[in-house]
């Protein structure tokens, strides 16, 4: 790399002593003023254009791509024109890429990933995600990663190559969402008398939309009674004010009604560990049962 930054400074003394180097001088900075104009130009170009289709972070890596990469461009131009010859240079510089490149090969691949994830928009900072077992707020789209807010207030770094390869449900894309509960009803209930009495419970909380109006649909016969969903519409910043108030609105309606919902029920069995359990005398037994008693 030495031996070629020597080369490209002899190149420049070569160039600047010749006898055309007043010419050259014009020429190259022709080339500077005009290219530097140019790029001004096509940023501005960009940022008119990329307001209305590029979100924040893709319009300010696109006006640095555009930045450097016209920047480059000009110098070349200039150094061509100043009779400098860059192969040196440039084969040193390509060896060099070469080997970063093979060293940075998670980088890149997580940069070419976060191009995929800026193209598609699938969500933008403020938006609230869900990506396998984590969710919470987009705090920041970077080139290498997304920066998620937990709503336990940790901060998540997820490399972009990852979000690409898992599925992402965006929560708050649309500003209206769903609030689905799902009940499990004792049989020989009316199931229009607690469809109207859930659809009242709903009508009655402020942050329950009746456009759309609420869902209602019987599902499966069950060793504890019959299962039915029940949703409700809301916009999406009133989630937590919907589910505070739409749960004791409908307990409050299915009991004057006299519907008892049908609890959930946790069966443990014992007969494994009973069977593990070491046959011995009746001290250890009693000890073995007394285990197993309590146990829930």
């Amino acid at each position: 790399m030495s031996d070629a930054v020597t080369s490209l400074t002899d190149e420049v003394l070569r160039a600047l002593s010749g006898p055309r180097s007043l010419s050259r001088a014009a020429s190259v900075l022709a080339i500077l003023v005009l290219g530097y104009l140019a790029v001004r130009i096509c940023l501005a170009v960009l940022k008119l254009v990329g307001r209305r289709k590029l979100g924040g972070r893709a319009l300010e890596i696109a006006e640095k791509a555009v930045k450097y990469g016209g920047a480059v461009v000009v110098l070349v131009n200039a150094s061509e024109a100043a009779g400098i010859d860059l192969g040196a240079l440039l084969g040193a510089a390509g060896i060099a890429g070469i080997a970063i490149g093979f060293a940075a090969q998670t980088s890149i691949s997580n940069v070419i990933s976060g191009l995929f994830l800026f193209s598609e928009k699938a969500f933008q900072v403020g938006d609230v995600i869900q990506l396998d077992a984590l969710s919470g707020i987009v705090e920041s789209v970077d080139m290498l990663s997304v920066k998620i807010r937990t709503f336990d207030n940790k901060l998540a770094r997820v490399p972009n190559e990852t979000m690409i390869k898992s599925n992402i449900v965006n929560v708050t894309r649309f500003p209206e969402r769903r609030l689905d509960l799902s009940l499990v009803l004792p049989y020989g209930t009316d199931l229009e008398i607690v469809e109207a009495l859930l659809k009242d419970a709903a009508m009655s909380v402020p942050a329950a939309l009746s456009e759309p109006e609420p869902f209602f649909l019987a599902g499966e016969l069950g060793s504890r009674g019959i299962s039915v969903s029940f949703g409700v519409w809301f916009k999406k910043d009133d989630f937590a004010a919907l589910k505070n108030a739409l749960l004791p609105a409908i307990l409050r309606k299915l009991e004057a009604a006299g519907i008892v919902p049908a609890p959930e029920r946790l069966a443990v069995s014992l007969a494994g560990a009973e069977a593990a359990a070491p046959k011995a005398g009746p001290r250890r037994s009693s000890r073995s049962g007394g285990a197993a008693r309590d146990r829930p």
